[in-house]
C-alpha cells in the first residue's frame, strides 16, 4: 500500500464512521505528527520515504486500552488500587497508559486544527482515537539523512576495510528515537537512484553528504588504506620483494579513482556546510576552515564554539565576543573556568583515592588573553549574539 492509498482510505473510513469529511492533505499532518515532526512538509524535507506496508494482523496492547477508553477517562484516569492490585487489570495511570492518553490529548489538538469545525469534543475524541488506531498499522520505512549523515561523519575511510553493516556496531550505534528510519550502506545501494533524485530535487545538504560518503564507502571497499597505503589487488613477491602489478591493479585504481571523483563532487554541496566538527577538513586552507567553523557556530553547535574560540579561529575580538555571548545563551559560560578531578584509573569523579587528573578549561579571556570590549562593541556582540540565538 501507498501511503497515498492510506491517506485516501482513511479519510474514507473517517467520513463513513462519524460523517465528517477530511482532506488527505490533513492524514498526512497527522502521520507526520504520529513520527515526531511538526508538519508532513517538515517530514519529506528530511527524509525519503522508501517503504509503506498497512499490516492489520496483529494487535498490540494499545488496541485494548483504545478498545476501551472514553473521554470520561481521558479526562479523569482512574487511579490504580494498590491495595488491591490485580497485574492483569488495565492501569490508566501507568507509563505505557499514561504516554497513549497524552498521545491522543495531542491528536485532538491536532485534528480541531485541521478541521476548525463546530463539532462536538466527543466526535472530535473519536476521530482522534480511529486515526491513532489506524496509525498504529501503519510501518514506515524511510531514510533520515540527517540521522545517517551523523552516524557516518566519524568513520574513516583509510583506516581499514569498513563492514557495509559496520553501522550496526557499538561503536557507531547512538540513540534514534525514531525507529522507522534505516541506516546502513546496503539501503543506500538499494536505493541509490531514488536519493540522487531526492538530493538534486530538494538540494538536500544532508543527503549530497550522505551520497559523498556513500561513495568514499564504495572506494574504501577497494582501497581500505587510502591511495598511498592500499595495493590495489596487487601481489607481494618475494623474490623481487615487492608488490607485482596486475591488470586488476590498473582496474582497481581506476574505478577507485572513479569514486572518489564521484564522493569530490558531492563534497563541494557541503563543503562550507558542515554537519559537525568531525566533518571540517582542518587540512584546507585556513579561510576554507574558517567557514567552516562559523557555519556551526551560527547553528549553535557548542563544541565547534568552543574550539573556534580556544583556537583562535575567529578573525577579531568583536567576533569571539559574539559567540561567547551566544554560547551562554545555551546555557554554557566560556567566561567561567570548567574544571573537574576526576580519577586517572577509572575516570569517574574523584573521591581522594587513587592517582588524580584534572580536566577541564580556563576561562576563555584569560586562556587566550581576548581583550574586553568598550560599551558600544559590547552591546552590539551582545545584539548580534541574540540574532543568531533567535534563529536557531
Amino acid at each position: 500500500m501507498s501511503i497515498q492509498t492510506f491517506a485516501y482510505q482513511l479519510a474514507q473510513k473517517i467520513q463513513k464512521e462519524h460523517g465528517i469529511k477530511i482532506s488527505r492533505s490533513h492524514i498526512y499532518e497527522l502521520i507526520a505528527l504520529n513520527q515526531g515532526y511538526r508538519s508532513y512538509n517538515s517530514f519529506v524535507a528530511q527524509n525519503l520515504l522508501l517503504d509503506c506496508e498497512y499490516d492489520v494482523s496483529e494487535e498490540y496492547h494499545e488496541h485494548e486500552l483504545l478498545n476501551l477508553l472514553t473521554l470520561d477517562i481521558l479526562k479523569n484516569p482512574p487511579k490504580t488500587d494498590y491495595a488491591n492490585y490485580d497485574d492483569d487489570a488495565i492501569h490508566w495511570d501507568n507509563y505505557e497508559s499514561r504516554e497513549l492518553l497524552e498521545k491522543i490529548k495531542i491528536f485532538i489538538e491536532r485534528v480541531q486544527l485541521l478541521l476548525k469545525q463546530k463539532i462536538s469534543e466527543e466526535m472530535y475524541f473519536h476521530i482522534a482515537k480511529l486515526v491513532v488506531r489506524e496509525l498504529l498499522s501503519l510501518n514506515l520505512s524511510y531514510l533520515n539523512f540527517s540521522y545517517f549523515r551523523q552516524r557516518i561523519a566519524f568513520l574513516s575511510f583509510q583506516n581499514g576495510l569498513i563492514d557495509p553493516d559496520s553501522l550496526d556496531d557499538e561503536i557507531y550505534s547512538f540513540e534514534n528515537a525514531d525507529s522507522s528510519s534505516t541506516t546502513s550502506f546496503i539501503d543506500i545501494e538499494e536505493n541509490l537512484e531514488q536519493i540522487e533524485d531526492y538530493a538534486k530535487e530538494r538540494n538536500n545538504l544532508d543527503a549530497y553528504a550522505v551520497l559523498a560518503s556513500y561513495y568514499r564507502y564504495l572506494a574504501n571497499q577497494i582501497a581500505p588504506y587510502g591511495r598511498q597505503g592500499s595495493t590495489f589487488g596487487s601481489t607481494w613477491d618475494n623474490q623481487k620483494q615487492k608488490y607485482v602489478k596486475s591488470q586488476k591493479t590498473t582496474d582497481n585504481i581506476k574505478q577507485y579513482e572513479e569514486l572518489i571523483k564521484l564522493a569530490n563532487f558531492y563534497e563541494e554541496f557541503i563543503k562550507f556546510a558542515p554537519a559537525n566538527i568531525a566533518e571540517i577538513d582542518m587540512d584546507a586552507d585556513g579561510e576554507t576552515v574558517y567557514k567552516q567553523f562559523l557555519y556551526l557556530c551560527n547553528r549553535g553547535d557548542l563544541d565547534a564554539i568552543e574550539t573556534f574560540l580556544y583556537q583562535k579561529i575567529f578573525k577579531n575580538s568583536g567576533e569571539a565576543w559574539v559567540y561567547i555571548y551566544l554560547a551562554q545563551l545555551l546555557n554554557t559560560d566560556f567566561t567561567k573556568d570548567d574544571f573537574r578531578a576526576y580519577n586517572a584509573y577509572t575516570g569517574e569523579e574523584y573521591d581522594d583515592y587513587g592517582p588524580m587528573e584534572i580536566a577541564g578549561r580556563e576561562a576563555i579571556q584569560y586562556a587566550i588573553h581576548l581583550e574586553q570590549l568598550n560599551d558600544e562593541k559590547d552591546q552590539l556582540a551582545r545584539k548580534i549574539a541574540q540574532d543568531l540565538f533567535e534563529k536557531i
